[in-house]
């Protein structure tokens, strides 16, 4: 039974009182049933009524036969889901969810706790990636591409197709070229062959050009990663990765004589407007 205090004093009064549709005993209101003792306390059998109405129908059951009463309480609680439940925390809850976990899965699977750490790994002159790495980021692709956007959230699903398209297809890149080493992949000089090779500088040019475009690629991926960052912050979480900044890479020396620096890398506004639909020809 609900209740509720009478302006403040100690008694309650009663609001409404659970009621069976079969009587809880054969000897009831209705009692007579094929329904079994637990099935007459479950939550399918009961109904909420005042007390007027629930002492009314009691009294008579030709009026109010089970069958009554059960379309009665199926129709009500229908009124009450479309009438009184709010829609708009549903899909609230619903965009929160779908777009929760795609933030969660960026942190997990693009290792944007350890970004600067191992993008040095594979951008240096002896590039090498972790083991598991290429699996993430493919991985990480396939829930990007298959995730359900809000509509109010197509700025942050721009970004993250951006991030998963690049990231994946950096390791397209590497892999093509590249040994497993322990816990990591190295890049195979292949333009060495072993011994001599009659093709020694076309494949050096080739292997020059395959680590140019694994640099190029992990540069904007990182200026994905950024622009990704920036929009959770704006749209979601004010303090995604408030405390550490924006994501740098460390380069060099890749050459003799060059020193190592830092980069910041970020895309122009110019170039967000394009994306990812300027990474077509990537995944083609």
């Amino acid at each position: 039974m609900l209740s509720q205090d009478s302006k403040g004093a100690s008694e309650a009064y009663p609001l409404g009182e659970h009621a069976h549709i079969v009587a809880e005993s054969e000897g009831g209101p209705r009692g007579t049933s094929v329904l079994k003792s637990e099935e007459r306390n479950s939550y399918q059998n009961m109904i909420l009524l005042c007390p007027t109405d629930h002492t009314r129908i009691d009294k008579d059951e030709g009026a109010w036969p089970a069958e009554k009463l059960y379309v009665t309480k199926a129709s009500h609680e229908l009124w009450v889901q479309e009438t009184l439940a709010d829609p708009v925390d549903q899909t609230q809850l619903a965009h929160q969810v779908a777009v929760t976990y795609i933030v969660d899965s960026a942190v997990q699977l693009c290792e944007l706790e350890i970004w600067k750490d191992w993008t040095r790994m594979a951008l240096a002159a002896d590039p090498a990636w972790p083991r598991a790495f290429p699996d993430q980021f493919f991985e990480f692709r396939q829930r990007a591409g298959a995730a359900i956007w809000p509509a109010q959230f197509d700025e942050l699903r721009r970004a993250t197709l951006t991030l998963s398209i690049l990231l994946n297809e950096a390791a397209r890149n590497f892999m093509k070229h590249a040994l497993y080493e322990g816990t990591v992949y190295v890049a195979d000089p292949f333009y060495k062959s072993g011994g001599f090779n009659p093709n020694y500088d076309r494949d050096l040019g080739l292997y020059k050009d395959w680590i140019k475009r694994g640099r190029s690629l992990l540069r904007d991926a990182t200026a994905a990663a950024n622009w990704f960052a920036e929009v959770v912050r704006r749209d979601l979480n004010p303090m995604f990765f408030a405390r550490t900044g924006k994501f740098v890479v460390i380069e060099g020396p890749f050459f003799p004589g060059h020193s190592i620096h830092a980069r910041l890398i970020e895309f122009k506004e110019e170039e967000k407007a394009t994306l990812p639909g300027s990474l077509d020809d990537i995944e083609a």
